[in-house]
């Protein structure tokens, strides 16, 4: 599974909602709708843990550090990213 975002690239930060229409990503919503520049990625598979059974985890993803301004911010995942134009 390639990256849908490469360093250097712009992108915004964009909410994610789960199925009971919840932020899935609270501890982002700080940055929603903030622009920035890809500086870094890296790439987790994960395995099921009996305790995750249910959950709507994803098996595998690309997480981003994003350059908003001055300040870095690390972890953010794929799928809270759109790319700039």
């Amino acid at each position: 599974m390639a990256s849908k975002y490469i360093e250097g690239q712009k992108v915004k930060i964009v909410p994610v909602k789960d199925q009971h229409m919840h932020l899935k990503y609270p501890e982002l919503e700080p940055y929603v709708s903030k622009s920035g520049t890809i500086v870094d990625f890296y790439f987790v598979v994960y395995q099921e843990l009996p305790r995750a059974k249910g959950l709507d985890l994803p098996r595998e993803n690309y997480f981003y550090t994003v350059r908003l301004g001055n300040k870095e911010v690390k972890g953010i995942p794929e799928e809270c990213l759109e790319p700039m134009r």
